[in-house]
């Protein structure tokens, strides 16, 4: 049975796409069977992985999948190890799809139609979208983890607080079990004495719950959005390296 990780926060523009992908990328390299989920309507996790137009796969994506209840007529396998239920703009349509029938558990629906091809897979990823919408909500109650990535800034730690209040809001509904799998300090600039600080302060507050691992601004992990990654070149993968700490991490957290 997959480890079903989300990556999520509220807050854009931290590299959840990016982390999603990189991290899926290794896991791939490592043998590990993955499955990514394109839970954002911007699509941006479906462009990095198959260097194409969201729109090639529009009525193809995970939102017919999760409608027909049948994920595995919309799985694409853009690279080895690696499948896609792939996501376009009319995702947007979600939280309007779960709560027009009036369903006993909208925030189900994800794990409802997904739960059936769990055991293909050693991981599931989940790219979220910036918000706390219904399928952020549906997200969480699919996981069994979730990575927090935040900039270490005002806004960042002040998004963390909201979105972990939202995290035990679910759990306590009963409508989750998802634990907290770590904070990610995303975008580090190694001179911001300003991000330094509020960084100490959060590791003080959430103790072991922040990833050892931190991702350095790099301007190359940008170029990844529209090149995508290779990490079989030596320039990537050195680019990777904080991500190859990472998923070290991650694994010893999860499977050790």
């Amino acid at each position: 049975m997959a480890y079903k990780i989300m990556v999520a926060i509220q807050k854009g523009g931290v590299g959840k796409t990016t982390t999603t992908v990189m991290v899926a990328e290794l896991l791939a390299a490592s043998g590990r069977k993955v499955l990514v989920l394109d839970l954002d309507s911007q699509g941006n996790a479906t462009q990095m992985l198959t260097g194409e137009s969201i729109y090639k796969n529009s009525g193809k994506t995970i939102f017919e999948a999760v409608k027909e209840m049948n994920p595995k007529k919309y799985i694409l396998s853009p690279k080895e190890n690696i499948d896609l239920l792939p996501s376009d703009d009319m995702l947007s349509q979600f939280d309007k799809y779960i709560y027009q029938d009036k369903r006993a558990n909208p925030v189900r629906t994800l794990y409802n139609a997904l739960r059936a091809i769990e055991s293909d897979y050693d991981y599931i990823l989940m790219d979220c979208p910036p918000n706390l919408g219904g399928i952020v909500l549906n997200a969480i109650a699919y996981s069994d983890y979730i990575i927090a990535p935040i900039n270490p800034d005002a806004f960042g730690m002040d998004a963390l607080e909201r979105f972990i209040d939202n995290v035990n809001e679910t759990i306590e509904k009963g409508h989750s079990k998802a634990e907290l799998l770590g904070i990610l300090f995303t975008l580090r600039e190694k001179r911001n004495s300003l991000e330094k600080t509020i960084g100490t302060h959060i590791r003080e507050s959430y103790g072991d719950a922040v990833f050892k691992t931190e991702i350095h601004k790099r301007a190359r992990l940008k170029e990844f959005a529209f090149a995508g990654v290779d990490i079989s070149t030596k320039k990537d993968l050195k680019l990777s390296s904080d991500y190859i700490d990472l998923v070290e991490e991650i694994v010893e957290r999860i499977e050790v």
